[in-house]
């Protein structure tokens, strides 16, 4: 009699950590878009005006704005300054999933002006990976890893 409730009394704590332990990790799949977070993204742009690989860097402002910069580098080569707000910060959202409006300012040579207002959505896989994905102007999607 006594093994069986010292069984149960195993099994109690063992199922405890382990609900714990999942908790976790759903728990640091949120998307952190705290002061002074950092995202370097790299993705493939598919839609406009060529196939490019754009790489950038994101520096999170506030919880609901962070600026950046970057640069299209496979076809065309030119350098961006973005600006993205965070409607999660203001719409309730699922954990994992981050929705922004952003604005890519960025010249091709010297003769052309790129003016490329975006939506995106993001998917955290875990704390530091986010896949992404834009649309506007151009189409990206890729990954993002914060730091």
């Amino acid at each position: 009699m006594i093994n069986y409730y010292a069984n149960i009394f195993i099994m109690r704590k063992t199922i405890l950590i382990l609900a714990f332990t999942l908790l976790s990790i759903f728990i640091y799949a949120q998307v952190d878009n705290q002061s002074g977070s950092q995202h370097l993204r790299i993705g493939a742009n598919f839609f406009g005006n060529d196939t490019n690989l754009k790489v950038g860097y994101n520096y999170g402002i506030s919880e609901m704005f962070s600026v950046g910069a970057g640069a299209y580098v496979l076809n065309d080569f030119y350098g961006f300054i973005r600006g993205d707000f965070y409607l999660d910060s203001v719409i309730p959202m699922p954990i994992n999933l981050n929705v922004y409006a952003g604005l890519e300012l960025g010249v091709f040579g010297i003769d052309f002006l790129n003016f490329d207002p975006q939506l995106g959505i993001g998917y955290s896989l875990s704390r530091n990976i986010e896949l992404y994905f834009e649309i506007g102007n151009t189409g990206t999607a890729g990954v993002s890893f914060k730091f």
